[in-house]
């Protein structure tokens, strides 16, 4: 069965932008032609200041041939943040050169993992970017229920690019050519 997998790029070191969008091309091509379903802006994060500079984000809505492998799609997002230059550290040390999360998946309902808070500011600005109308619906039922108003929560984010910018460059670009190219 197919799910729209719900994933948070984010970076706090180094070339922070270019490792995310490019991350995220590759997970595109991997998508297909038509697996992105929609992404938000490329946003960093005021209230998260660390010794390599802010955090950067970028929510991804992705078709998934396989609502039922989440394992593997987590496995190729570790693969993923290792070309990057992220070693394994069960400590979680900041900053991170590259940090790729499945957040949830979209069927016939929406299914949060359960170690994220989609009510956390972070999550919930980037989520609420996303086109998906099932998506919107649970993430209001989160701020009814916390008592927030969902177009309050942007502040203390800004937008690097926007959403119309990012998936017209991710729908033009060849990741694996250009991820080939900087690694010679």
């Amino acid at each position: 069965m197919s799910a729209i997998a719900l994933i948070c790029l984010g970076a706090c070191d180094g070339a922070r932008v270019e490792n995310l969008i490019v991350a995220a091309a590759r997970l595109c091509a991997e998508a297909g032609p038509h697996g992105l379903r929609g992404c938000s802006d490329l946003f960093a994060d005021r209230h998260r200041d660390y010794r390599g500079g802010v955090t950067v984000n970028l929510m991804l809505a992705l078709q998934i041939a396989a609502a039922d492998n989440v394992a593997a799609l987590e496995r190729r997002f570790k693969q993923i943040e290792s070309d990057f230059g992220r070693r394994r550290d069960p400590q979680r040390a900041l900053p991170v050169p590259l940090d790729i999360d499945l957040v949830g998946l979209v069927d016939t309902q929406v299914r949060w993992q359960p170690r994220y808070d989609p009510g956390r500011p972070y999550l919930f600005h980037g989520l609420y970017q996303l086109p998906l109308p099932a998506l919107k619906q649970a993430l209001d039922t989160v701020a009814a229920q916390r008592g927030f108003v969902p177009q309050r929560n942007a502040e203390g984010f800004y937008s690097l690019a926007g959403a119309g910018f990012v998936e017209r460059w991710l729908r033009s670009c060849d990741p694996v050519a250009d991820f080939t190219a900087e690694a010679r």
